[in-house]
């Protein structure tokens, strides 16, 4: 999508980029399955996906608010301190989520480095012990071929450990934006 479209699509007001979501009732932002208490409770899925792939149109260093427009009045049981505190502690738990994911996906990732690394030694080591005659024949092969296997048993480890782990940190990089974003929530007055 071109910069100038992206302009047009999002309100800017108050130097900041403005992601507008509608919704009959405040309870449409949450989850209805969730039987957790109001502030505990998950986000709606699709609340969440348009809020996110909102948020994911713009560089991490772009100002944002999220705005909210609440097609009924305020109930008192329900008030917009309550609502952005929920929101705020539903992104908050992603975060720790995802942070959890990403040591959890490290330490897999060092333990596969590690039984690369001894594939690859035990490889060399038998490779250097195969006597090769002259011509080399089958046995050249094999030797070669343990090379080979030996080195090819530490690249999806190394590929693991230097970039496979990067997306996890962009989700929480994005989720802190979203943590970090402010919040208004206008409900009507009628």
């Amino acid at each position: 999508m071109s910069e100038s479209k992206k302009k047009h699509r999002y309100k800017h007001a108050e130097g900041k980029r403005w992601i507008e979501v509608r919704v009959r009732s405040v309870q449409q932002l949450f989850d209805a399955r969730d039987p957790a208490p109001f502030r505990d409770r998950d986000l709606d899925d699709d609340f969440v996906e348009y809020i996110v792939s909102s948020v994911s149109e713009f560089p991490l260093s772009a100002p944002l608010k999220l705005v909210i427009y609440v097609d009924e009045k305020e109930a008192k049981d329900l008030p917009k301190d309550s609502v952005r505190e929920a929101i705020r502690s539903y992104f908050a738990y992603r975060i720790d989520m995802q942070k959890k994911e990403l040591r959890k996906f490290l330490k897999r990732a060092q333990v596969f480095l590690a039984i690369g690394l001894l594939v690859l030694a035990a490889c060399l080591g038998l490779a250097q012990n195969i006597k090769v005659p002259t011509p080399p024949g089958a046995l050249g092969i094999l030797k070669e071929g343990i090379v080979i296997f030996g080195w090819v048993s530490i690249w999806k480890p190394i590929e693991l450990v230097l970039f496979d782990w990067y997306p996890i940190y962009e989700k929480v990089r994005l989720n802190r934006k979203l943590l970090g974003m402010e919040i208004d929530i206008h409900y009507s007055e009628s």
